[in-house]
């Protein structure tokens, strides 16, 4: 968990804004009574970023590379490296932080000429699901597009 030490001048919406967190999350982990004043030198607890919906946060470990990272999570690595803003052959370093999608959850990158119904077409999943996970879709290419796939029929006759 980070920690920040209070600088004078430092109020809450300043820190918040400088570790990308919300001005709630900051005053709930902490129990802060007074958020118009924060003493100097006082430690502040800085909540972890949320994720957004089906995905996790991977910290990175000695060795690991994005192609291992990303055959364990199941997506390509060049779609990866685009989900966190990396290049193919960018080094990764221990403690960095990357954004993975969750068990079940497949990433599609959008391509000129996608219409909503295409990607349903291609992902075989249904629109509610697509809208799950994707509240705005802008159909540019290159978006980012979070599915579950549709579960199939389970064939029970023997």
């Amino acid at each position: 968990m980070e920690t920040y030490i209070v600088q004078e001048g430092d109020n809450i919406a300043t820190i918040a804004k400088k570790y990308n967190v919300s001005i709630v999350d900051l005053i709930n982990q902490n129990n802060l009574e007074n958020v118009y004043y924060l003493e100097p030198g006082r430690e502040v607890i800085i909540p972890e970023e949320k994720a957004p919906l089906g995905f996790t946060y991977y910290t990175v470990k000695k060795g690991d590379n994005l192609y291992e990272i990303a055959k364990a999570y199941n997506i390509s690595t060049k779609d990866l490296a685009e989900l966190n803003g990396l290049e193919l052959d960018e080094y990764i370093h221990p403690g960095d932080r990357l954004l993975v999608p969750e068990e079940g959850v497949m990433v599609y990158i959008t391509k000129d000429g996608d219409t909503i119904q295409t990607i349903i077409d291609r992902l075989g999943t249904n629109r509610e699901e697509i809208f799950v996970y994707n509240p705005k879709i802008y159909l540019l290419p290159e978006q980012l597009i979070a599915y579950r796939k549709k579960n199939e029929p389970q064939d029970t006759e023997k």
